[in-house]
């Protein structure tokens, strides 16, 4: 069941960011494109590792970035499910901007580890806002790399598009 939620809500994403590729917000002035650069790091974590490289828990990520001209934090609690590196992961995103707007958002992706840098791509969907984005609706996705170990820093792009606001 866990699966069929995780595809549905990716496939979810997919559906809705491609229309809003199709009707873009200056032919629609209903929809807004938000882009949001951050390198994140880890304040806390708690893994378990097993053998055959699997490894599994919860990772507390936190960054900074800029959301308009306004400074923002971006916190990402995320579990991830492991082998050898490579596997799925999931999560909420919660970016906080400094005049207090919040927007929250549920996570799910998959991570490839290569010899160099394990690679990240996920699918978001909003499920609350705050301020001028209250009742809000939207998706996006999430993409990044980590150059070092589970933990290390990572360096994500979360690109974010409001449907209705």
């Amino acid at each position: 069941m866990h699966l069929v939620r995780r595809v549905l809500v990716v496939l979810a994403a997919v559906i809705l960011g491609s229309a809003a590729l199709v009707a873009p917000a200056s032919a629609t002035g209903r929809s807004t494109t938000i882009v949001l650069h951050t390198t994140m790091t880890s304040s806390g974590t708690t893994l378990q590792q097993q053998p055959g490289g699997h490894v599994y828990g919860w990772n507390n990520l936190n960054g900074t970035t800029t959301w308009g001209n306004q400074m923002a934090t971006i916190q990402l609690l995320a579990d991830v499910n492991y082998v050898n590196g490579s596997g799925s992961f999931g999560g909420y995103v919660t970016v906080t901007r400094a005049d207090g707007t919040v927007l929250s958002l549920r996570l799910t992706g998959d991570a490839v580890a290569a010899a160099d840098r394990t690679t990240f791509a996920g699918g978001l969907a909003l499920f609350q806002g705050s301020g001028r984005y209250a009742g809000a609706l939207g998706t996006g996705t999430m993409r990044g790399f980590r150059t070092a170990a589970l933990g290390s820093p990572v360096d994500l792009t979360f690109t974010i598009t409001l449907l209705r606001q």
